[in-house]
């Protein structure tokens, strides 16, 4: 793509999310759904989608609206979360994007599917200097078809959290086009989880184009926009969580990037690229042969 095909597409796209565009967005989502409809459209709209349903804890005429089915929750033991505590587990399902080991340097960016990742700047200027020793990530994308809650991928304390401004291309390839750098100019929340031993683990939520209202455990959207640009949030006191509980859901697709500093080497990356669910392991801490 030529640069000026490239700027006439994110031209397109920043029209498309205009204030007035992107709140009838939301208002779509929010539309009351009469319950004799609910369960034929939102069928329709998983043929479509190839949406699996399989799993859903509620059944379909128990959401209210569209925005409600893309937040569907699923049935207990639908995820197992893998029983190695020496693992990080996917926070998500989806794609495994990329993952992989950063050097020491003040923003380390990494090309992952054609996007570039600017780590300091997705984590923002609050938690940047965190990984200026070098580290870890691993990098999962969801599309609109699949489960669009976030889970922690290890057990630890959520000291606080940050919602940084930004744009609202999609994350699909379209968007990656337009925008090389949507995973760390998007709007995004991080939150920064503290493991045993005292080292730390950030997730970053990036929202996407539509209706990219991310909501936390314990922040609502509305709050999550708000403070948008302001200082991190600190809990008082820390909350206490447990690998593979709920921290957060999306609207629609987005993605979700763990960076942790580089302090528990070695690590093993048991999982390339492709698809994962909440709760499979991804990587372990320890020696090859451990």
């Amino acid at each position: 793509m030529s640069l000026s095909d490239r700027d006439l597409l994110a031209r397109a796209f920043e029209l498309a999310l205009s204030p007035t565009c992107y709140s009838w967005f939301e208002r779509l989502a929010d539309v009351q759904v009469p319950g004799p409809l609910r369960a034929p459209l939102y069928q329709s709209l998983a043929r479509l989608g190839g949406v699996d349903l399989t799993d859903v804890a509620a059944p379909l005429a128990a959401f209210p609206s569209v925005g409600a089915f893309f937040l569907r929750r699923l049935a207990d033991g639908a995820r197992p979360i893998d029983p190695d505590p020496s693992t990080l587990v996917s926070p998500a399902d989806g794609m495994l994007q990329g993952f992989g080991t950063f050097a020491a340097g003040a923003d380390p960016i990494l090309p992952i599917k054609g996007a570039q990742v600017a780590l300091g700047r997705a984590l923002g200027p609050a938690y940047r200097e965190a990984i200026a020793a070098g580290g870890h990530f691993f990098v999962v994308y969801l599309s609109p078809r699949d489960y669009h809650r976030v889970h922690l991928p290890a057990t630890g304390c959520v000291r606080s959290w940050q919602s940084v401004p930004g744009t609202r291309f999609p994350v699909n390839a379209l968007g990656v086009r337009a925008c090389p750098e949507v995973l760390w100019s998007n709007e995004r929340a991080v939150v920064e989880l503290e493991l045993e031993g005292a080292d730390r683990l950030f997730l970053v939520l990036v929202a996407a184009f539509g209706v990219a209202r991310t909501e936390l455990a314990f922040a609502t959207p509305e709050e999550v926009r708000r403070r948008a640009g302001g200082p991190p949030v600190a809990l008082s006191p820390p909350r206490s969580v447990e690998r593979g509980a709920e921290i957060g859901a999306f609207n629609l697709g987005s993605t979700v990037i763990a960076v942790w500093p580089a302090a528990r080497d070695p690590v093993v990356w048991l999982r390339r690229a492709g698809p994962v669910r909440v709760g499979q392991a991804v990587v372990r801490f320890g020696h090859a042969g451990a």
